[in-house]
């Protein structure tokens, strides 16, 4: 973007915009002319962006490594081919370092991956967002927060990163709210939903090594998810009994997994992983305690909703009589990670159901 003439100028075809080319616009240098147009074009989310001049673009692209021309992915619903110059507007837009480009275009490719599903994900009436969950060594090269707030304010890279796998699934993808983005209530997990594991705090290995990856390797997971759901539990001394309350707080007949599958997110603290790894749990340990009290009683589910169910769970086609059945298929369909700081609260986080986690290598490997 040029700061040049004292007026925003585009013709009719620049309504594209960030999703069709990248376009050096003739800008007013007053911010506010500036952010009022790109808000008109339905370019931002609704925050102050930062302006994407040539020069703070070029910057972001040079912190990926890679030529602005080097498509990342295709971007649904529209399905446009994402380049790296394109992604690094989005990233300027929303207050990124150039060091963070490397873990975006890492998402958006995991994004991209047909099994998590982005068309469905970006135009169903679920209130979700993309997680993303950053492992390995660029952590601390990037200052993510793995530990106290780690989903809340305070810290640029969680924020920021989130939020620009957003504007590009906005202006890229066109997942635009009421025209293709149907969410009936969104929610601000939208805005950015981004954390990473705290690695050095976990008595298990860390979700990368649990999947093959060297420690060494950074790498990044997108999970189409809801808010977290907060698992309050100061008083349990044992395993059996913290994992009673998680299971309680997991098993609800009102989210997708009871029904369409997918996965399910656990973000134990620091403080309840290690209550369960005193007593020699792993993570399967975990898992596999977790589905065995995983059953969901008929009686909490209405009428209307087993008829639907059944159509499309086997397992809700019971037989008469039947008073229970498992709430998941298979134990691995619960992800747990370690992270946050003191205190004793964890976090379960449902999912979309029909879309399944992706991870990806961040390249270049940091260390």
């Amino acid at each position: 973007m040029r700061h040049a003439d004292p007026h925003v100028d585009a013709d009719a075809s620049d309504v594209a915009g960030l999703q069709s080319l990248a376009l050096t616009l003739d800008a007013d240098a007053d911010d506010d002319a500036v952010q009022d147009y790109f808000e008109a074009q339905g370019w931002t989310d609704g925050l102050p962006i930062v302006a994407p001049t040539p020069a703070r673009v070029q910057s972001m692209i040079d912190g990926s490594g890679l030529a602005g021309t080097t498509p990342v992915a295709q971007i649904a619903p529209a399905n446009v081919m994402a380049t790296v110059e394109k992604v690094a507007i989005n990233a300027v837009m929303a207050g990124c370092r150039p060091v963070y480009m490397p873990v975006i275009l890492a998402a958006l490719r995991a994004l991209a991956k047909p099994d998590f599903n982005l068309a469905g994900f970006q135009a169903t009436t679920h209130p979700g967002a993309p997680l993303l969950w950053i492992n390995g060594p660029i952590r601390q090269r990037i200052g993510l927060n793995c530990g106290t707030n780690v989903f809340g304010q305070g810290t640029r890279a969680n924020a920021s990163i989130g939020r620009a796998l957003r504007l590009v699934m906005t202006n890229i993808g066109e997942g635009i709210p009421g025209k293709s983005d149907f969410s009936t209530h969104g929610s601000p997990c939208k805005f950015s939903y981004c954390a990473g594991e705290n690695e050095e705090k976990s008595p298990w290995p860390p979700l990368h090594v649990d999947h093959g990856w060297n420690a060494q390797q950074s790498t990044v997971m997108v999970f189409a998810a809801d808010g977290p759901h907060n698992v309050n539990d100061h008083g349990s001394q044992s395993a059996d009994d913290l994992l009673t309350t998680i299971a309680d707080v997991m098993n609800t007949v009102g989210s997708n997994n009871i029904y369409l599958g997918g996965e399910v997110v656990l973000v134990c603290s620091p403080e309840h992983a290690q209550l369960l790894a005193l007593e020699g749990m792993s993570k399967d340990d975990v898992r596999n305690a977790l589905f065995e009290r995983l059953r969901v009683d008929l009686s909490r589910v209405s009428a209307g909703n087993r008829k639907r169910f059944a159509t499309i769970r086997a397992a809700f086609d019971a037989t008469p009589g039947t008073v229970s059945i498992p709430y998941f298929d298979d134990p691995a369909q619960i992800i747990i990670l370690v992270a946050g700081g003191p205190g004793r609260h964890s976090l379960v986080i449902p999912g979309f159901g029909i879309s399944m986690a992706a991870m990806e290598p961040i390249d270049p490997p940091q260390g």
